[in-house]
């Protein structure tokens, strides 16, 4: 697995796509959450944040296009089971040096519930959507 500090880089240097209201609405962290997705988080969270989480390319290590589609499924069928709110979401390199990874901006869900989610599936860090920012926590 690469050094924490080359993958905060890459994280940073990541666009976090959200559809919303059939927007495409990009985050990037450590800056301010766009105000119409602040009100999305805020009315199913209120000061709580949303999680944006994928199954993609556990341990930040390139899986096949195959077994990152399989995961995602799981990761889809879980949070339909327990009906939490979702808006689908792609984090996309800017480099364009790593491939696309589909995802969810996941409401309703408690923080250690998310890290334990992101391990479940293999995942370095996640990214913490509040009103009011953009925020990545390692996992």
């Amino acid at each position: 697995m690469r050094q924490r500090s080359e993958l905060s880089n890459a994280f940073q240097s990541t666009d976090y796509c959200v559809e919303y209201r059939g927007e495409n609405i990009v985050l990037n962290l450590y800056q301010a959450t766009p105000a119409t997705l602040a009100d999305w988080v805020s009315a199913r969270n209120g000061a709580a944040a949303a999680w944006l989480i994928t199954a993609y390319n556990p341990g930040a290590e390139a899986a096949t296009a195959a077994d990152n589609r399989a995961r995602h499924q799981v990761l889809d069928t879980l949070l339909e089971r327990r009906g939490f709110d979702r808006l689908a979401a792609v984090n996309r390199d800017t480099a364009g040096d790593w491939p696309n990874e589909p995802g969810w901006l996941v409401a309703g869900m408690e923080e250690g519930m998310a890290r334990n989610l992101a391990r479940r599936f293999g995942q370095v860090a996640i990214v913490a959507v509040d009103r009011a920012r953009v925020d990545l926590v390692w996992s």
